[in-house]
């Protein structure tokens, strides 16, 4: 049985292309995934009208199911009042219930955590108290586990050391603990795919980490046009699931297209590791 989502981040609504809208909307059409997970920065500001346009585009592919988390730029700036005493209010309009929650697909789950705070206007955090209150007292017996949120655990480059989950020592080792098979994140406008294994050498069970570029957004990073991740999950009763992830880059045709795959497969209580192209 094979399970696909569409990992997309960091639209920015009100800082967007408009034309590249319509190149995701197509693409996701005709990939038809069970899942559309988009890990944060919905807006640019937070304003009333930028959650709209960004819920017109989910209405847009409302026959698919979809996961939707808050990222920093989904809390209001300037207008402090709201910042601080209504700060989801805006995106609760457009998602409600979406905030913190688990979506059972048929042999993969998927958690939903909110990585933002109101005093915080960048760096993100999760407290262990969120995912033991998500994660350990609501767990299914499932396959495959899956964790989203705005802010990555990972990164490729040592500018971006900064946009890290401040906590992500302590929150890797919980999903290890909870058997978190894939984390995902975005933030960082730089698309990203490893093994846990490569920052956390010392949580012995590996998981996928998956951070997102930018699906719509002008802020683009050098050598990361608008892009998103596809994952393929494949569960079987009787073999360890395996999991594809092929990187979508938006190409000079104004098309999005596989640019990047990479295989994983799991070992038992070892996680994951990546299967290498023979």
């Amino acid at each position: 049985m094979k399970i696909r989502i569409a990992h997309i981040s960091d639209p920015h609504f009100g800082a967007n292309n408009p034309d590249v809208v319509q190149s995701l909307t197509t693409r996701l059409l005709e990939l038809q995934p069970d899942l559309i997970i988009m890990t944060g920065d919905i807006t640019q500001r937070a304003r009333l009208d930028q959650f709209k346009a960004a819920h017109a585009f989910v209405e847009s592919l409302k026959q698919f199911q979809w996961a939707v988390v808050p990222g920093n730029h989904d809390i209001p700036l300037y207008n402090l009042s709201r910042r601080f005493f209504a700060p989801y209010s805006h995106y609760e309009t457009a998602f409600e219930g979406q905030i913190e929650k688990k979506i059972p697909l048929e042999q993969v789950q998927v958690f939903t955590f909110d990585s933002t705070s109101r005093f915080r206007l960048v760096q993100g955090a999760l407290s262990q108290k969120q995912i033991k209150d998500l994660v350990r007292k609501k767990l299914i017996q499932t396959d495959v586990r899956i964790a989203c949120f705005h802010h990555p655990v990972d990164c490729p480059k040592r500018v971006d050391e900064k946009n890290l989950l401040r906590n992500r020592d302590q929150v890797m080792k919980v999903f290890a603990e909870t058997k978190m098979d894939l984390v995902l994140g975005g933030h960082i406008h730089d698309p990203f795919v490893t093994l846990s294994g490569e920052r956390y050498p010392d949580i012995q069970r590996q998981s996928v980490i998956s951070v997102a570029g930018t699906c719509l957004s002008w802020r683009t990073r050098a050598g990361a046009p608008n892009s998103f991740h596809l994952i393929d999950v494949d569960v079987d009763p009787h073999h360890q699931p395996r999991m594809t992830i092929s990187r979508n880059d938006l190409d000079a045709s104004g098309s999005f297209s596989p640019i990047l795959v990479q295989s994983f497969f799991r070992q038992l209580d070892l996680g994951w590791s990546k299967q290498e192209n023979l």
